[in-house]
């Protein structure tokens, strides 16, 4: 049985709050999305943009040094 986002949470809020406590754990050390995109990244280095210096890359995002 596939569950959507809405009944998985329905069925946590009916949990003791111990067990809703080991969801939340198991949670917390899940990826969020900025993460895995960080870690799809990493496995195409040859796309990533490239700097020489880091003063390049603040200038680049707009930062002064």
């Amino acid at each position: 049985m596939i569950m959507n986002a809405a009944e998985i949470i329905q069925e946590i809020e009916r949990l003791p709050e111990e067990e809703k406590g080991k969801v939340v754990e198991f949670m917390r050390h899940q990826p969020n999305r900025e993460t895995i995109e960080a870690m799809e990244e990493a496995k195409h280095p040859e796309k990533l943009e490239k700097f020489d210096s880091a003063a390049d890359m603040f200038e680049k995002l707009g930062v002064e040094c």
